[in-house]
């Protein structure tokens, strides 16, 4: 008598987990289907939510940069990180505005003429 209880609750619930596993399945390849060939419906679609429309090269990635408050010393530089990693005090004028920053990574470059 119970294993025709448990089949005739265990079936439904199987049936239920197979459909949903189904659905989110279909969904995610019609959804990856979509943004291949660059449906724009997805833009004004009410099933999806798009925060950020980026165009860029296949394999191209975004990257979220906590911006760092820049350091001003008192004796007129401002720490700079290079891309390198290295730190580069950059000389900064008072009460002016930066007009060009020669680059520290090399050193056979000219400062852009004004």
């Amino acid at each position: 008598m119970s294993s025709v209880v448990a089949a005739i609750v265990g079936i439904p619930i199987m049936i239920g987990i197979g459909w949903l596993v189904w659905y989110v399945w279909n969904n995610n390849r019609l959804l990856d289907k979509k943004l291949a060939s660059g449906d724009l419906e997805l833009l004004d679609s009410t099933s999806y939510k798009v925060t950020e429309v980026i165009r860029a090269p296949a394999g191209s990635r975004v990257e979220k940069i906590a911006l760092q408050p820049m350091a001003v010393d008192m004796s007129g530089y401002v720490r700079k990180a290079l891309p390198d990693g290295r730190i580069a005090l950059v000389p900064i004028a008072v009460n002016q505005e930066i007009k060009s920053v020669h680059s520290s990574m090399h050193t056979n470059q000219q400062p852009p003429s004004q």
